[in-house]
């Protein structure tokens, strides 16, 4: 048996964090999603897969462009022309609470809110039941583990799909845990939500595929997709496969001058090593100069204003883009979203106190505006826990570590 296992390919995403695009290398990072999606269509029938699992996210938002969604069916169609099922599910960023709008080739078959079991018959003759299930809401707080099925006697293989991640009841995206997981007896968890690729369980599997196109500048390195093959011993063995030649990339360049350094010798030293560094693909490059670096006073203005980027991105050639140019700082900093909800919680109760919740109602109260608006029955306990559900929605809408991988 052999199948292909993806998820989040936000078809229609924004590429963030960009300036300065020459409209061509616009253009190119806007279809990226969908030029990874149709090498995903091409690697599955030259693979010649059994089938094809797609956990979630399969669009970046709820609404879609026609654009996207003719290339997913495009892409489902030249998946039926080659006579391979596809199985998949929506998440929480293309959560559908009316599945009947939706006419898939007949290949497919989609997932609903409940979960449910599909089985299917390999070339082989094996057979194989898959469980799943879609997101009717932005948000699914409950852990959904409960209602997937042991693993069905009379089959060969039982494959869990998954768009969630490791949680407690009460956390936005279908929270589970791997012991529960693992209690299913299932040869493989095919998971999604997280972009960054990742093994949560060896055997059996249980995996993350990350996303198919890297969307932001914390979504660096390959992206793509897994095939998986049975083996001998009847265990499944996941592979990665890229599936887009535009990655996101940090580096740190070795710099060689007299101190301090003039704004012309960084330009062209970082011009050259990164014309012989980056050569195939398209990498956009964060690029972070080693903080022991004496800069030139003038050097530093230009870095600061963002002249050294407008400047190097003039020399960019069709194999690298520079992003950002930052300087690294000998001070230790917390990220501000790569945070736990202890920690969210924590920063709320100190800074959210009865006093500064009075101070901040008082000065919002003097508009008119917002006098009328704010003056509700709630207490200062109230406010602080408002705030602190707030920045716990933040957090899982920003961060790119354990969240909707956004």
């Amino acid at each position: 048996m052999k199948f292909l296992h993806a998820a989040d390919l936000h078809l229609d995403t924004p590429f963030q964090g960009l300036s300065g695009l020459t409209p061509a290398l616009q253009e190119r990072l806007v279809t990226a999603p969908l030029r990874a999606l149709s090498r995903l269509v091409d690697l599955a029938v030259a693979e010649q897969v059994d089938f094809v699992l797609l956990v979630g996210d399969l669009f970046d938002q709820q609404g879609q462009s026609v654009q996207a969604q003719a290339a997913l069916m495009t892409a489902l169609a030249r998946l039926n022309t080659a006579s391979i099922p596809v199985l998949l599910s929506f998440g929480n960023h293309d959560f559908q609470a009316d599945l009947s709008r939706w006419h898939f080739p007949a290949n497919v078959h989609v997932f609903g809110p409940q979960v449910t079991t599909a089985t299917l018959t390999t070339v082989a003759q094996e057979r194989v039941a898959i469980s799943g299930f879609s997101y009717a809401q932005r948000w699914v707080t409950t852990d959904p583990v409960d209602d997937y099925p042991v693993k069905a006697t009379g089959v060969d293989y039982q494959i869990g799909t998954l768009h969630g991640q490791i949680g407690v009841a009460g956390d936005h995206y279908a929270p589970f845990n791997v012991s529960e997981l693992l209690t299913k007896h299932y040869d493989y968890w095919a998971l999604g939500h997280i972009h960054q690729r990742q093994t949560l369980n060896s055997q059996p599997p249980i995996v993350y595929a990350g996303n198919t196109q890297g969307r932001h500048r914390g979504e660096t390195g390959a992206k793509g997709c897994l095939i998986v093959n049975s083996q001998a011993d009847q265990t499944l063995q996941p592979v990665f496969h890229a599936l887009t030649d535009i990655e996101w990339a940090d580096w740190t360049p070795t710099l060689t001058s007299p101190e301090p350094m003039s704004r012309s010798h960084i330009v062209h030293q970082l011009a050259d090593q990164l014309s012989l560094k980056m050569v195939t693909g398209l990498k956009l490059v964060t690029i972070t100069l080693p903080a022991s670096l004496q800069l030139s006073a003038m050097a530093e203005l230009a870095l600061n204003q963002g002249a050294i980027l407008a400047q190097l991105q003039e020399q960019a050639n069709e194999h690298w883009w520079p992003v950002a140019i930052e300087q690294a700082t000998t001070d230790t900093m917390t990220p501000l979203f790569g945070i736990n909800a202890t920690t969210w919680q924590q920063v709320g109760e100190q800074v959210v106190t009865d006093q500064a919740v009075a101070e901040l109602a008082g000065k919002l109260l003097d508009e008119d505006f917002l006098n009328t608006a704010l003056l509700e029955d709630m207490s200062p306990t109230a406010w602080q826990q408002q705030v602190v559900r707030l920045l716990n929605d933040q957090y899982h809408l920003t961060t790119g570590v354990n969240d909707d991988a956004d």
